[in-house]
């Protein structure tokens, strides 16, 4: 490869690199206002996968949840199930407006018909 192209790979490379960094900085400029809800959503998941992985702590606590206050813990019963069903039918009018994401990965590319 002659001098004179790599040059020219060389100050492309560096475009490149100072429009991404321009690119990087425009985003953070942009998702500032988002920062507090998504670290809000990250403890979120957290709490999720903390209790995911302890579900002996949770049953012991629903359980003195139920002892001490019966009537309290139906009503959040409820509400629980409610959300739930709500989840469950989000889930499945999305998954009927579009396909699952994991089936599109496994989709055959269209065979070309030259040989």
């Amino acid at each position: 490869m002659n001098r004179r192209r790599l040059d020219q790979i060389h100050a492309r490379r560096e475009q490149l690199l100072a429009r991404s960094a321009a690119q990087r900085d425009e985003l953070a400029l942009l998702l500032a206002p988002l920062k507090g809800p998504l670290a809000l959503a990250d403890r979120g998941l957290a709490v999720a996968q903390y209790v995911r992985a302890h579900p002996g702590l949770v049953a012991i606590a629903v359980a003195g949840f139920v002892v001490f206050s019966p009537k309290r813990a139906f009503r959040w019963a409820r509400r629980a199930f409610s959300v739930w069903r709500g989840y469950r039918w989000a889930a499945r009018a999305l998954a009927e407006l579009a396909p699952p994401l994991a089936r599109r990965g496994m989709e055959q590319p269209p065979q070309s018909s030259q040989s």
